[in-house]
C-alpha cells in the first residue's frame, strides 16, 4: 500500500481538496461588515458635542477672536454656544483681566461730503499696535462725539445721536432716537456694562418743558424741575431689549457736567453747584432701585475744574486735580461710605518728575494701575509697586483713549 501510494504521487496525482466549509466563510463575512460598520459609526460620532459646557467653554476661551469667528460658521450648534450671554460674559471678562489694551480714536471731519471718518487704532501694554476700524458715517457731528469705552463696546454721542460701535468686529450703529432736549448741545450721558444682568445699559438725560413749545432754550431759563432721565437696556446678542428707552420716574436733583462713571452697578456724574452749596456735588444712580442720590465729596475738594470719577478695584475714587496743579502730588479718594459720605484718602502719588503743565488732566484706571499721558507716551503707575511704566502714544490727533479689550458682542442686528 505504501508503495503504490508513492507511485501516485510520483506520477503527479494530486489529493482530492477538501470541500470549503461555507459556514465559517459567511461567519468571516459577516464580522468583516460588522467591523466596518461600527467604524463607521465611531467615525460619524460627534464626540465634541458631548463634553460638558465648561469644558467646551474653557476650550473656546482659549481661542482667539477671529478663531471664534471661523467657529461660528462651522456649525449653527457652534455658533448658539459662541453667541450665547453667558459665553460672551466669560470671554470679555478673561480678556479684560488678561490682556487689556488702550483704545485711541481719531475723528476727521470730511466738510466737502459732509461726513466724518472715525478711526480706531489699539496698543497694547508692550507698545504693538493694530488697526481695528476705519468707518466713514453721514453724520458730521461724530468729528466731535464724546466717546466712552466700556466693556469692550464704544458709546458716541453727539448732539443729537447716540451711536455705539464695536471695533473689533467693525460694525457702527445708530441707537434708538431718545427723547428731544430743550436745550442744544446737552449730551450728557453715561454708558456702562452692569456685570450681574450681563447687559450694557445707557443713561441719557433731557430737560423737558410742560408746554415745549420753544424748541430751544437758553441753559439760563432751565431748572432742574426740567431735568428728566431715561435709560436704555442691551442685553440681548444684537438686539435691544423692547427697543425703546425707559423714562425713570424719580427725578435728578442736580445738572449733571460731566461723563457717567459705572462703579459697582451704580452710574456716577459730578454736577454743577447747586443753590446754597459751595462745591460741586456727586450724582448717583442706582439701577437696582432706580433711585438718585447726591453725594459731598471730601472737604479738601474745590474748584470746579478737572472733576471726574474713576474706577479704583471696584470703589469710586476721585482724583484731586487742584492738588495737582498746585504740588503736582496727584491725591486720590475713596468713598467708603456714600450715604454718610465718608471720604479716605488712600494713595498720593508724587509727580514732581513729569511737570504737571506736560501732564494731561485726564487720569484712568486698569486693574490697579492709574494711567495718563505725557510728552506724547503713555504712563502706567503701579500702585502695589510703587513704580512707573511708559509705552509710546499716538500722534495728537487721536486726542480721546480709554481702556479695551475685544468683544463678540455683535451690533448686526440693532
Amino acid at each position: 500500500m505504501r508503495a503504490t501510494r508513492r507511485k501516485n504521487i510520483d506520477k503527479g496525482e494530486q489529493q482530492p481538496k477538501k470541500k470549503p466549509n461555507t459556514k465559517m466563510k459567511i461567519s468571516v463575512v459577516r464580522r468583516k461588515r460588522s467591523s466596518e460598520e461600527e467604524e463607521g459609526n465611531y467615525a460619524n460620532i460627534d464626540y465634541f458635542n458631548k463634553l460638558s459646557d465648561d469644558v467646551i467653554t474653557s476650550l473656546f476661551l482659549r481661542c482667539t477672536l477671529k478663531s471664534l469667528s471661523m467657529l461660528r460658521c462651522t456649525s449653527k450648534l457652534w455658533n448658539n454656544f459662541v453667541t450665547a450671554p453667558s459665553f460672551l460674559h466669560s470671554h470679555l471678562t478673561q480678556s479684560t483681566q488678561n490682556g487689556p489694551k488702550l483704545l485711541f480714536l481719531e475723528r476727521i471731519c470730511l466738510y466737502r461730503s459732509e461726513s466724518s471718518r472715525l478711526r480706531f487704532v489699539s496698543i497694547d501694554m508692550d507698545g504693538n499696535r493694530e488697526e481695528l476700524y476705519t468707518v466713514t458715517s453721514r453724520d458730521y457731528q461724530l468729528a466731535c462725539a464724546t466717546m466712552q469705552v466700556r466693556f469692550g463696546l464704544v458709546c458716541l454721542s453727539t448732539d443729537c445721536r447716540l451711536y455705539l460701535c464695536n471695533p473689533a468686529l467693525q460694525q457702527l450703529c445708530e441707537l434708538p432716537e431718545y427723547s428731544l432736549s430743550a436745550t442744544p448741545g446737552y449730551c450728557h450721558f453715561g454708558f456702562g456694562y452692569l456685570h450681574s444682568r450681563k447687559e450694557y445699559k445707557v443713561v441719557h438725560f433731557f430737560y423737558s418743558f410742560p408746554s415745549m413749545t420753544e424748541r430751544w432754550c437758553h441753559r439760563g431759563k432751565l431748572r432742574v424741575s426740567h431735568l428728566k432721565c431715561e435709560v436704555l437696556a442691551i442685553n440681548k446678542v444684537g438686539g435691544i431689549s423692547f427697543n425703546r428707552w425707559k423714562e425713570i420716574a424719580d427725578r435728578p436733583p442736580c445738572h449733571p457736567r460731566s461723563e457717567g462713571q459705572l462703579v459697582n452697578e451704580c452710574m456716577y456724574w459730578w454736577t454743577y453747584c447747586v443753590p446754597r452749596a459751595r462745591v460741586n456735588q456727586i450724582l448717583s444712580f442706582d439701577f437696582e432701585n432706580e433711585k438718585f442720590l447726591t453725594i459731598s465729596p471730601p472737604s479738601p475738594f474745590e474748584g470746579d475744574l478737572g472733576l471726574f470719577v474713576m474706577d479704583l478695584k471696584g470703589m469710586v475714587c476721585l482724583p484731586d486735580s487742584a492738588r495737582f496743579r498746585r504740588s503736582s502730588i496727584l491725591d486720590l479718594w475713596i468713598l467708603k461710605d456714600k450715604i454718610n459720605c465718608t471720604w479716605v484718602k488712600e494713595y498720593s502719588i508724587r509727580l514732581i518728575d513729569f511737570g504737571f503743565k506736560k501732564i494731561t488732566y485726564v487720569f484712568m484706571t486698569c486693574n490697579e494701575e492709574i494711567i495718563f499721558q505725557h510728552l506724547g507716551k503713555v504712563v502706567f503707575y503701579d500702585l502695589k509697586r510703587k513704580s512707573f511704566r511708559e509705552v509710546e502714544a499716538l500722534s495728537h490727533r487721536f486726542l480721546q483713549y480709554g481702556v479695551y479689550s475685544k468683544s463678540l458682542f455683535s451690533l448686526g442686528t440693532l
